[in-house]
């Protein structure tokens, strides 16, 4: 399957190396594509062409770049693998939630704080 026009501008703008990552949101100011393109073209180019973008998640200087080394290559998927935990932890808090008490069991802070927006809008 040949490279897009959407591929191709993503794979252009991605920084090869750690050192200036990119963030979605800047990848969409400069090349004018939605949040949901550039997500999809990221995706196909690690999928199908195997291009090993990665991405910083983690303090002052977070985005995508392409992976040039194996400690870059490391460091992205620690992230990816953090990620899926997180994911994972989710997808058990919902197969263990009680569909039918968890509003009782959150019923008095939601009164307490509909109190406490009373009282203030009212003062």
């Amino acid at each position: 399957m040949p490279l897009t026009m959407t591929e191709f501008k993503v794979l252009s703008i991605l920084p090869r190396g750690a050192g200036y990552p990119m963030t979605t949101s800047n990848i969409c100011k400069v090349t004018q594509l939605k949040v949901r393109d550039v997500r999809a073209a990221v995706s196909v180019l690690i999928s199908q062409y195997g291009v090993p973008i990665v991405a910083n998640r983690n303090g002052r200087n977070m985005g995508m770049f392409i992976a040039t080394n194996q400690d870059e290559l490391n460091v992205g998927i620690a992230a990816f693998k953090s990620q899926v935990a997180t994911m994972n932890a989710r997808i058990r808090a919902v197969e263990q939630a009680n569909i039918d008490e968890w509003e009782k069991t959150l019923r008095p802070d939601i009164q307490r704080l509909t109190d406490d927006i009373q009282r203030t809008q009212g003062a």
